[in-house]
Formats: structure tokens, C-alpha cells, sequence
């Protein structure tokens, strides 16, 4: 499991692992932007977050998702209760980008890392190249950034 390699290689730092949701850890049809609680989760990852979360004290899985709607946060924390429960409802950062905004959903991430205030290290895993790269390029909190094939073996 390279993502437990990369914590090995921390040591007993406190890590803090933000995932995306859509096509990270749930299946996403572009386009499909709605019924988020419908979403088919992806079994494997789920299994080795799990694992994780059991396994590594020192690491604290958080949510980082971004929603066109209101009710998509709704959705998306049923999605969590049912699938994901270990990662706690203050743990969830799903953060509302209106379809009409400007602000795309890699500024919104980028900005919200960016702001962070915490000692711990910060891990972002993620499908979007974009959101990756907008954070490679203004990385404040020196974020530790994955694509989501870190999840897969």
C-alpha cells in the first residue's frame, strides 16, 4: 500500500489527509453533477482509509469537496454517514462553488489549504490535475500533494 509507505516515511508526525470525494473516493460521471448520496463509493480506497484510520493514530482523514449547490453538502455528508462514518462531521470541509462563480473549484481548494493554520503536516489526495497543480504552484503550507492513485495498489 504505497499510501501507508508515505505515513511510514513521516514517522510519528501528526498528518492530516484531505480527500476528495468525487472520483476519489466515489465514482463521478463528469457532468453528473447531482444526487451525490447516490454516488457508487469505491470499495477498495474505502477499505484503505479504513484500515488507516485504524492503524495510524497519528493520522486524521478530513474531507475536502467542493459542491455546486446547497443541498449537494447535504448529499454529500449522507454519502459520508453511510460510507464513511470514522471521519467526523467536523472533519468535513465541503465548501459550496456556485455554478455561476468565476472562482473555479481548484482557487477554492487552493485557498482553503493556503489558509490553513495547523503544525501538522498536510496531505491533499486528489483526482483533478488542475486542483494539484493550481496548489503546486502556491504552496504556503507546503501540502504533500497525491493523485488518487495513491489509493490503488
Amino acid at each position: 500500500m504505497f499510501l501507508e509507505e508515505v505515513i511510514n516515511k513521516l514517522g510519528d508526525k501528526k498528518i492530516d489527509i484531505y480527500l476528495d470525494m468525487d472520483g476519489t473516493i466515489a465514482h463521478y460521471d463528469v457532468g453528473v453533477a447531482d444526487n451525490y448520496d447516490l454516488k457508487r463509493p469505491l470499495f477498495g480506497r474505502i477499505d484503505k482509509i479504513k484500515y488507516i484510520i485504524n492503524n495510524y493514530p497519528n493520522v486524521t482523514f478530513k474531507i475536502l469537496s467542493i459542491g455546486n449547490l446547497d443541498i449537494h453538502k447535504e448529499q454529500k455528508n449522507k454519502w459520508l454517514d453511510e460510507y464513511l462514518p470514522e471521519i467526523k462531521s467536523e472533519d468535513r470541509n465541503i465548501l459550496i462553488r456556485h455554478k455561476d462563480s468565476q472562482i473555479t473549484s481548484a482557487l477554492v481548494k487552493k485557498n482553503f489549504l493556503n489558509n490553513l493554520k495547523t503544525n501538522n503536516t498536510i496531505m491533499l489526495i486528489d483526482d483533478d490535475p488542475r486542483v494539484l497543480g493550481a496548489i503546486k504552484k502556491d504552496n504556503k503550507n507546503n501540502i504533500l500533494l497525491y493523485k488518487d492513485s495513491i489509493l490503488s495498489d
